[in-house]
């Protein structure tokens, strides 16, 4: 958005003129490519159109907004294509605009109060009419990413819009970035067909493509099973390949499988009666997000050397439907709200009344309400003031909020505070009026309950064992709770106005600076540290929460600290129980996992060398013997491993008669195979458990060397792969492969 044009000649830049102006908007980078769409579109200067102007009007009603544009930003102005409430506009200088800055990222442009932002203070747009507050602008985005203007709101008080006028922002400016590209391609067609009757020299292949492939519409023939013999390129870019890609392939393919039975019935009735058929059903496109495709199918038949073929024109709906989706659920708030809502015509007569407004005056839900005159819902000292005040300022302003009284059930005044809009036609006159009204005769009551439950906060906060503690944007404590006081040794006048380094010390607050620094910018944060206490390390868990002045900018924050040594305590007994083997007390396989983790992370991979041990013949020992005596075995094999290695070195039983073993900064092969030689040799000694003398043997699979790509699990793998190979060369040997 930028200032309203002057005459010619008397327009100067606010350089000129000596006034401060706000901060250049940044270009985007590709802001040639940018512009070439830009002309490409055949807009810009163009007449106004109907649906440019609707999508305008619906975004200032949605959004509640006395001003709605649809601009176009070029090299050096920036251009109105619709206009609702800047009447006698139609371009302005990009170096004033705010669409400048909208259109440099995808993402929905929201400048709350234009006077506390740094960018634009200083604008003439602020400082001098059209008075502007607030802004939202969406940028139009065109299918190759390339952003040509905005949609935007405008209101000269200062306010945010809600997440369901963000949304249908965001999805009107869909609508009139497709209505662009539509309009485009219109223009181009109509260009086209106009060139072939004039001079008939365009061959059918050129008509095709005039017609079909340069549409954005998806186009395709396909035969009685689906199989497609033709896309256009739209068709194709929609699922991200190209044409020759997908002839060949079956349409289903690209039908999400719920749709499949009803899209089969309605395709086999357009080729069993050759009636042209409509319908609706969800794709994925290619970057795999669900869209709503509504397709016309109609028969073309065959030149009688083939059979007739499915033709199919598809159009994107989904901003259509989250549009209705969004005009819906604004029905069901207005529907379902507690506030009264009232419409009235140019001349105060009621066209709408919501559901709480017809309880409140006693009006069934069906009741008509024409010839029923807004005056007569108003006490008399809230028609004087709309006389005297709230028209011509609603007139002037398109908005006025206030306190007025309303009466209800049968002559009651009820207290409310009340918002009125003005909604104007594309030619500037007043259409309707809308009023919102909310019922404030409880605002005592709560402001009591308000200051009951301030007081009972306070006992609470004073009360818990939490570390709680206010601080100000200048890092100065304004609140301590007793919990900080026991924690800091110190009382809350010795706290209470000193900053953080004064109470903490400075190396303790440098440690909290990059967390302060993140809630003051508005970020709620949530971390853990640890403190050396007079009983050990102590842990603390705790988080900063902003708190917010009424214009949203951060004045301070919360700190909240819980004590949670002893969780910590406990998380450490029971991860160290997760991970062992409670027969041999070596790691488990949860616990050797991990260890593989940390040496990735700690260690160079290529010098981590993996063996993974089975015992031979194990079997034999538990049925001859028994699972006691086996798990004697397992226990005595394991004291043995564990002997045989560094205590850098980790060993684990995975489970059954299967162990491995890691062994850390072994780089030469020779080293492993020398382990490995020795765990063969371990198991093959005679076990001697309660008098009895027990052999078995044992196969290794050794892998040394991997690297950040294949990871610990590629480790894993090719060691497992060696110890099957060991076994299937006969058993009690060991194989071995390098990464």
């Amino acid at each position: 958005m930028s200032p309203p044009s002057r005459p010619k000649g008397e327009f100067r830049s606010a350089q000129q003129e000596g006034t401060p102006v706000s901060v250049k908007p940044p270009y985007p980078a590709n802001e040639a490519e940018r512009l070439l769409r830009l002309r490409e579109l055949l807009v810009l200067d163009s007449p106004p159109e109907p649906l440019f102007d609707q999508i305008a009007a619906l975004a200032s009603e949605v959004c509640g907004a006395p001003i709605a544009l649809i601009s176009l930003v070029d090299a050096e102005r920036q251009w109105f294509k619709a206009n609702v409430g800047l009447t006698g506009v139609g371009e302005t200088p990009r170096e004033l605009a705010f669409c400048a800055h909208a259109i440099v990222d995808d993402a929905l442009f929201e400048v709350p109060d234009a006077c506390a932002d740094v960018r634009f203070a200083a604008n003439p747009l602020v400082t001098e009419a059209p008075h502007i507050r607030f802004y939202a602008g969406a940028p139009l985005v065109l299918p190759g990413g390339e952003r040509m203007g905005t949609l935007c709101v405008i209101d000269r008080q200062a306010r945010r819009l809600d997440e369901t006028q963000r949304g249908t922002l965001r999805a009107l400016a869909q609508m009139a970035s497709q209505a662009l590209v539509m309009r485009r391609d219109l223009i181009l067609r109509s260009l086209a067909v106009r060139d072939e009757h004039e001079q008939r020299l365009a061959q059918s292949e050129s008509r095709h493509r005039a017609l079909v492939e340069e549409q954005t519409e998806l186009v395709s023939l396909a035969r009685a099973d689906g199989e497609l013999v033709y896309v256009n390129p739209a068709y194709a870019r929609h699922f991200g390949r190209t044409p020759s890609d997908m002839v060949g392939a079956s349409l289903y393919e690209f039908v999400e499988p719920a749709h499949h039975d009803a899209v089969r019935e309605q395709l086999a009735d357009v080729l069993s009666t050759g009636v042209t058929r409509s319908g609706e059903n969800r794709m994925v496109d290619a970057a795999g997000c669900e869209r709503w495709v509504a397709w016309t199918n109609s028969l073309q038949r065959g030149d009688g050397q083939g059979p007739p073929l499915l033709h199919s024109v598809g159009r994107d709906n989904t901003a259509r439907r989250a549009i209705e989706k969004s005009l819906r659920e604004l029905t069901t708030i207005l529907e379902n709200s507690s506030d009264f809502v009232v419409q009235t015509d140019a001349q105060g007569r009621i066209t709408y009344m919501n559901p709480a407004v017809r309880r409140a005056v006693g009006l069934a839900a069906d009741a008509p309400v024409v010839d029923r005159n807004f005056a007569a819902f108003n006490t008399a000292a809230t028609n004087r003031l709309f006389t005297q005040v709230i028209v011509p300022a609603v007139l002037a302003d398109g908005v006025w909020v206030g306190e007025t009284e309303v009466i209800v059930d049968g002559g009651r005044a009820l207290p409310v505070s009340q918002m009125v809009i003005a909604h104007r036609d594309a030619g500037g006159g007043i259409e309707r009026f809308s009023s919102v009204m909310r019922d404030i005769s409880g605002e005592v009551l709560a402001k009591e309950a308000s200051q009951r439950q301030a007081a009972t906060l306070s006992s609470v906060i004073e009360a818990i064992p939490a570390i709680v503690a206010v601080v100000g944007a200048d890092r100065h404590y304004r609140f301590v709770n007793r919990g900080f006081e026991r924690w800091t040794g110190l009382q809350r006048e010795h706290i209470v106005g000193r900053s953080m380094a004064q109470v903490l010390g400075d190396a303790e607050a440098e440690i909290s600076r990059p967390w302060v620094a993140r809630v003051l910018a508005g970020e709620s944060v949530s971390f853990e540290k640890d403190y050396a206490g007079e009983h050990g390390r102590q842990h603390l868990a705790i988080s900063y929460i902003p708190l917010r002045l009424d214009n949203g900018r951060a004045d301070g924050f919360v700190g909240v600290a819980q004590d949670i040594t002893a969780h910590k305590q406990e998380e450490v007994r029971l991860l160290q129980l997760a991970q062992r083997d409670a027969l041999t007390g070596l790691l488990n396989r949860s616990g050797f996992e991990a260890e593989l983790a940390r040496a990735m992370r700690d260690d160079d991979g290529a010098a981590l060398t993996l063996l993974y041990v089975d015992l031979d013949h194990f079997k034999a020992v538990n049925d001859g013997h028994g699972h006691p005596v086996g798990d004697q075995v397992l226990q005595q094999f394991a004291q043995r491993l564990q002997s045989l290695v560094r205590p850098i070195d980790a060993v684990a039983r995975l489970g059954g008669d299967e162990f491995a073993v890691l062994l850390r900064g072994v780089r030469q092969g020779a080293v492993a195979k020398s382990v490995a030689d020795k765990v063969i040799a371990a198991a093959r000694e005679r076990f001697e458990v309660g008098g009895l003398s027990l052999g078995i043997g044992a196969s290794v699979g050794v892998a040394y060397g991997t690297d950040s790509t294949g990871g610990w699990p590629e480790l894993v793998a090719r060691a497992d792969a060696m110890l099957y190979c060991a076994k299937d060369a006969g058993r009690g040997c060991q194989m071995g492969a390098a990464g």
